[in-house]
This record gives structure tokens, sequence and C-alpha cells, in this order.
């Protein structure tokens, strides 16, 4: 099976290197030239708990890779998913399968501009994996990653890919109820992702204040809500046990968001608590809080030139 992994980030690294140490035919697709340049020559090094590994990969960008794939995993952020998807169309092949692990709603809708619906994968994960320089990640800790087929029906390439994360070690299983994964980690992040970027702190600054974690709580609150109406059974309970945890355990961590802010990076906004909104407005339901996080988020993004962190004002 040959597979590509777009997105040569923390968890497309993960991946890769999971799958390709385990023998899968990998290549690695992104589209800074250091990035390439450092795979194809020295390989991919994973820090991980049963030991480090230096793995020899391929890397690529899209636009050079000629010959139709089996598999395409998606871990771009979903901001930069239309134009990963238009470069690989090259490798999207009518057997080709798209298997989706990105943050937020939207993803298939987008991914099925691309590939017939029955040719997606949608799932969620949990590993950890850390960035620690160009082609070297850490990743220490157990997860968990959850797929299904975006239609609902199970299929032989379905178990195909599911069997290849099971013996890259990624705890891999078939959720039937996968959209219920999918929305829970949307609220978490909608609730600890947006607050802690606009206030620029990391995950405990919410428990500060009795404020800051009924904000938290209430965009949850919210996000469950609208999963609810379109007839996922999310679980409200379990997402503030999530945030909870997150704020009281992981207080020290500054969401990838919160970073972007603060690194004036474009984030995930449109797609996490932006996603959320648009759900909202299908099923005629308000959501004040998380709206006015995406209205504030989106103003912050677009306003970095004007920004001043300090109180001159001269």
């Amino acid at each position: 099976m040959k597979i590509v992994v777009i997105g040569s980030g923390a968890m497309g690294m993960l991946f890769g290197s999971r799958l390709a140490l385990h023998g899968y035919d990998i290549t690695m697709v992104d589209v800074v030239p250091a990035v390439i340049e450092k795979l194809n020559n020295q390989g991919l090094y994973l820090e991980g708990d049963d030991g480090d590994h230096l793995i020899p990969i391929k890397a690529a960008f899209a636009e050079d890779i000629n010959e139709e794939v089996d598999l395409a995993i998606l871990l771009t952020k979903a901001i930069y998913s239309r134009s990963a998807l238009e470069s690989a169309k090259k490798f999207l092949g009518k057997d080709t399968h798209v298997l989706t692990l990105q943050n937020g709603l939207g993803n298939i809708e987008l991914i099925s501009e691309y590939v017939p619906h029955d040719h997606i994968i949608a799932g969620v994960t949990n590993y950890p994996s850390d960035v620690k320089g160009i082609g070297h990640i850490s990743s220490h800790g157990s997860g968990y990653t959850k797929i299904m087929s975006a239609n609902g029906e199970e299929n032989k390439m379905l178990y195909i890919i599911n069997d290849a994360l099971q013996d890259a070690g990624l705890n891999s299983q078939i959720a039937p109820d996968v959209m219920v994964s999918i929305w829970e980690k949307v609220a978490f992040n909608a609730a600890i992702n947006a607050t802690t970027a606009v206030c620029r702190i990391p995950c405990g600054g919410m428990a500060v204040t009795e404020q800051g974690k009924y904000l938290a709580y209430t965009i949850a609150k919210e996000a469950v809500a609208v999963a609810n109406a379109h007839g996922v059974a999310a679980s409200e309970e379990t997402v503030i046990n999530s945030l909870t945890e997150s704020i009281e355990f992981h207080k020290d961590h500054f969401t990838s968001m919160s970073a972007d802010i603060i690194n004036k990076r474009k984030t995930e906004n449109e797609f996490i608590n932006g996603g959320i909104v648009k759900k909202a407005q299908e099923v005629n339901m308000e959501v004040p809080y998380t709206e006015a996080l995406y209205d504030l988020i989106c103003t912050i993004e677009n306003t970095y030139n004007m920004q001043k962190l300090n109180t001159d004002t001269e």
C-alpha cells in the first residue's frame, strides 16, 4: 500500500514515522524545502517510549509525486487543506482513499470536493507529539486513534487502514460513532483554545478566575448542544471533565491556537469556533459565547500589524 502523509508537522511526522518504522511505503509531503531536504538526506528522528529511532523516509513536494497512491493521510492544519488537496490532485486517483485526523468541523465536506464521499475516512487521535526541530519529534505517552468511513459504512479499505495503524502501534479502532469523538474534541478545543488564545495564556490561566472557568465551560456546553441538535450524542460531562483535567494538570501548556496568536499566525478558528457557529445556524440555534470568541479571534488575526503589546501609546 502506497501511503502519502500530507503535512510534516508534529502529527504528520508521528504517523509517517510509525508507519515507516513498521515497513509501510511512506512519502511525506510538505511545502518547506528545508523539511524535504532534511527528511530525504537524514531521515526522521523519533523519540518515543520504546526508544529513539532514526527512520529513513521519502519526502517530496506534492507536485513532484506523479504516481497515484492508495492512501493519503491529511494532517495539515484545516486552514491549509484546500491548497494541500489542490497540490495533491496528481496522486489522488479514482481508487485513492483520504484519511483526515484534523481538528475542527467541515473537513469531510471539503475533502469530498476532491475524492468521492465513500473514499473518505474520518477520525480523531489524541496521541501527543512535539516538534523538536526539522525532522525531529518527541512522542511520549499513550493515546488512541478512532476512524470510520465518512458515509458510515464499513468497507475493505477501512479495515486495511485500521490494520496498518494498529501495526504501527497507533492503537486504532473502527468506531461507528466516531462523530461523537470528533464533536467532543471540537467542543473541547473551542472552549480551551479560543479562550486561551484571546487571553494569550496557558491552560491553567482559565482557572484563575471563576469567570474564566465559566466562559470555557459555557462554550463547551454550547458546542455539545449543537452536536446533539445534529443527532450526534456528544456528552457534556465528557467534555467538561476533559476541560477540568486540562486546566488542572496541563496548566502550563499553551494551546496551539494560543501559540498561533502569540506568534501572529493564522489559526484554525474558522474550523473550530467558526465550524460550531455554522452548524448552529443550520439548526437555528444561538451560540452567543462561541460566536463572540470566533468574532474576537477573527479580529485579532486580521489586525496583527496594528497590535501593540505594551502600554506606550505614543
